[in-house]
Order: C-alpha cells, then structure tokens, then sequence
C-alpha cells in the first residue's frame, strides 16, 4: 500500500506541475485514446459462425457438442438441433478432428458393431449384425449425396434352402428423405439402386423398392425404370431447346438495343407421342395404267355342207321319185380373242414420326423504356417472329413490351453487396488508425509546446500585491515587474517578503523572468 501510496503521490505531483493547457491536452488525448478503444470494440465485426454438420440425429449432436466441450471450442446449436456452427476459421479443423472420433455415426451404426467382440454370442446374432452394418453403412453412403437429408434402408435375406426352387430371393427396401425442394433425377434413383443392389449379396433391382419419406414411389422392382422414367430426358431436352434458342434471340437483340437492355424468355411445347403411319397409293399423281402384256387370238372356220333336194311330200319319199344330184352351200366362220395386262402403279409409305415434335412456341421479349425508344418494338418483334421461326396458325405468339427496367440490383447478384461489405471495412480500418494518429499528434504538439515555453524557477509560491511588487520594482527592477496579481492582498506582509526583495536586488532577471511566466500562464 505504501508503494501504491507513493506512485499516487509522484502521479500528483507532476499533475499540478502542468501547466492548465497541459492538463486539457493530457485529458483530451486520453478520452481520443479511450473512444478509439471503444470505437476499435463496437465496430468490430462480430465472429463468423459457419455449420459444421448439418440435419444431425439428436445422438450425433449430443456426440459432438460433448467434444467441441472438451475441446473448448465454441460452438452454436440451432434451434431444431440439427445444426452445429463453429466459427469460419476452424471448420476445417473441428471437422478433422470429429472424423478421427467416427463422429457423426449418422444415427446408424456401421461395421463398427463388430469392434466390440464379445464371447458366446451366436451364429444367428453374427447374421443380424452383419444385416444392421450393411444397413447401417449404405444409409451412411445414401445420406451423403446432395439431394439426400437422410435414408433408411431395410434388407430381408431369406435363410438358404437345400432345394434351389424353393430359395427365397433377397429383397431390400430404401425409405428417403429429400431436401426441401429437391428431386432426384432419373439417373440418380437408378445410381442409388445400382448401389443397393451390388452392396447385398443376392440382390436383384426388380426386388428393390424405394420410396421417398411421403410415401410416393421413386423405384418399384416391377417396372423398367422408375415412375417417372424418361421425364427427365424429355425436360433436359426441352429446356436446352429453350435456352438456346433464348441465347440466340437475346445476342441478336442486344446488337440492336445494346447489352442490359433486353430480356427473352422462351417457352416452348413439344410433343413427345411417337407415331408411325402406313399407306398404299396406287397411280400417285394420276399417272395412267402401264400395259405390261398383250395376247390376241384369232380363228377362222371355212366349209360348204350338203342339203336335200326334190319336191317335198308324200311321192318325194317313195322310192319310186327319180334320183338326181344333191346341192352344196358355202360357210366361213371367224373367233377373235384379245388379252391385255396393265401394269397398275402403287405406292407403298413407312412413316416413322420422331418425338419431339414442336406443337406451340411462345417468346416474351422486355425492353428497357428508360434506353430504348418505344417505336422499335414493332422492328424488333418482326425480327424475333423470322428468327425463332413463328407460325401463327400453329398457336405461335411473340410479346414486345417496353418497359423500364428497376435499378435495384437482383438477390442473385451479391457482387454490389460485396462492394458496399468491403467499403464499410476499408472505413472502419480508416477511423480506426486516424484517430490514434490525431492523439498521437495532439500529444506531439503539447509536448513541444512544453519544451519551448521556458521553465518556472523554483521560487516558493505566494501571492504578491501589486504594492508589494511596485515595491521591488522601486528597489531596482525597472518597468519590467509591474503587473496585476490577482487575490485579495494580506493583511501583513508574508514573511518570505524580505527573501523576495533580497532576490530582486541580487538577481533582477530572474525575478523578471518569473513574472514573464505568470503573465504567460494567464
């Protein structure tokens, strides 16, 4: 105490040694020096908590938050208890050192079931968990992809029979928990049950079922693919037909009305049903029939035949009529036959309609009011109707507003953001250092001050009366000692008077300079 005692006494002293204006500046760059302490605190951004682990069990979490304890790292727990955030600078390091623990086990456990050997356990209980690890590793494995929040997976492996027509197949079911607003497309529901099916020994995919946590079916073993088989390529297709197609039409608009200044959007219908159609036209084009062969036959019959003769009746045919010779008639008889074969044009079509069809095309093209005039629309939808490759009586529209565009930058773009994070740092660091420099040099400055004025003599310090001092000056001092000091002048002279003019009458200038520094000081 003493000691302290002692410091406090040394500390007042030189205080009432300075001089007033020394005092204010002393104080003025302790408070600079404290509000810059203060300002370097609260301007200070606070600590960047990233996640770790995200959509924890409540046993994982549990694990972790009982080694990032002991560990002393901080850490923050959401509130669902799902997530646990470090700060940004160790993620990497806590992720590290949770791994080399096997943490998080993801709710399941793994091969790890078998660390832990144990004597008398049967062969029946060594068949379960071996079922559990496999289990347990392929919801490890499905949980890590990135449209995966968690999954369950339930193996059935049928006992083996002596006979092979009454062995039971391996069956398998996989029950998944899908981010918010996330799908599987089409080639991961068949990764996850290619993964299944070569992870359990005697798995075939027609017996494996997945379903997502709503009950939908992702996967079913009786069909060729999954429900939604050949969607995905239909949507990849038309979307990339979309988009090319809005790129095209976008790069053509922006050399009229220059870049930012136009928006396309593209929608496009197509058709997907394949068709093919047969047919059978005989003389297409009205082309006449071809003889392809002719045939003509033609018989001739030439002859004279014998007639009775006489007169007819009863004595005609007696045999007593007189003989005579018979007479002959002439006869010529002619067949004509005549085929002809035509050669009858056909024509036989195979018609195959791919998939795919455009049935209906719509464009929307915005452009900025504020940088283009209105009257270019009407150009500009002419020029979009040929290059897209309109047909109204197909359904086909094109729209051409002109509006003017908002200034506000999109959510999506962060780079202004950025900007402004950046900005407000470069002022921080600024006021920071500025403001210790200015303390700096206002202490400088009293410093210096206090070096040039010169130094009070070590005279003892009493009020003197301007009577008193008119006094000293009559005994020798010259003009050089008149002032005014301000107080009520004593009763009686002070004893260190009599010193006081001793001094003045042996060393005037030093009296002289005294009296210079109280004027200064007032």
């Amino acid at each position: 105490m003493g000691r302290i005692a002692q410091q406090l006494a040394q500390f007042r002293t030189r205080w009432d040694r300075l001089t007033p204006n020394q005092r204010v500046a002393v104080i003025g760059v302790a408070l600079t020096a404290l509000f810059a302490v203060t300002l370097l605190l609260v301007m200070q951004p606070p600590q960047r908590y990233a996640p770790v682990y995200t959509g924890l069990t409540g046993e994982d979490a549990a694990a972790i938050v009982e080694q990032l304890r002991q560990q002393g790292v901080p850490y923050r727990l959401s509130a669902d208890g799902t997530t646990v955030s470090v700060p940004a600078d160790q993620v990497a390091d806590v992720r590290l050192a949770l791994a080399s623990l096997g943490l998080p086990k993801g709710g399941s456990l793994g091969f790890e079931l078998f660390d832990r050997s144990s004597f008398g356990v049967t062969d029946f209980a060594q068949r379960v968990n071996y079922q559990r690890a496999i289990e347990g590793e392929l919801q490890r494995t499905i949980s890590r992809l990135d449209a995966v929040s968690s999954a369950r997976v339930h193996i059935v492996i049928p006992e083996e029979s002596l006979f092979a027509e009454d062995q039971q197949p391996t069956s398998a079911a996989v029950v998944l928990q899908l981010k918010p607003g996330r799908q599987l497309t089409e080639e991961q529901v068949r990764g996850i049950v290619h993964l299944v099916s070569s992870a359990v020994p005697g798995l075939q995919p027609e017996h494996l079922t997945v379903v997502d946590d709503a009950g939908n079916p992702i996967w079913s073993g009786n069909e060729a693919g999954s429900a939604t088989a050949g969607m995905d390529e239909h949507l990849k297709a038309q979307r990339a037909y979309e988009t090319t197609l809005a790129t095209q039409l976008q790069t053509m608009i922006a050399r009229v009305v220059g870049n930012g200044n136009a928006a396309v959007q593209v929608h496009a219908t197509l058709n997907w049903d394949q068709r093919s159609v047969d047919s059978e036209i005989f003389s297409p084009n009205g082309t006449q029939p071809q003889v392809r062969s002719q045939q003509e036959r033609v018989q001739t019959v030439e002859g004279s035949t014998t007639g009775a003769i006489g007169v007819p009746g009863v004595d005609s045919n007696v045999q007593t009529f007189p003989e005579g010779a018979g007479g002959q008639n002439q006869q010529r008889s002619e067949l004509r036959e005549s085929t002809t074969n035509y050669e009858v044009s056909r024509q036989v079509e195979r018609v195959v309609q791919a998939p795919g069809q455009l049935e209906r095309l719509s464009v929307a093209v915005v452009l900025n009011g504020s940088a283009v005039d209105p009257t270019v629309a009407q150009q500009v939808r002419d020029l979009v109707a040929a290059a897209a490759g309109i047909v109204p009586e197909r359904g086909d529209s094109v729209t051409v507003s002109v509006v003017p565009f908002s200034a506000a930058m999109p959510e999506d773009m962060p780079s202004g953001t950025s900007l402004i994070d950046r900005l407000l740092d470069f002022a921080r660091i600024g006021v920071i250092v500025l403001i210790p420099l200015v303390a700096l040099l206002i202490a400088w400055r009293v410093l210096a001050s206090q070096r040039g004025a010169p130094q009070p003599v070590p005279v003892p310090q009493y009020r003197v009366s301007s009577e008193s001092l008119a006094g000293v000056s009559a005994a020798g001092l010259g003009t050089a000692g008149t002032a005014e000091i301000p107080g009520p002048p004593p009763a009686t002279p002070p004893p260190q008077f009599k010193d006081l003019q001793e001094l003045a009458r042996r060393d005037p200038a030093v009296v002289a300079q005294l009296v210079r520094s109280w004027l200064n000081e007032e």
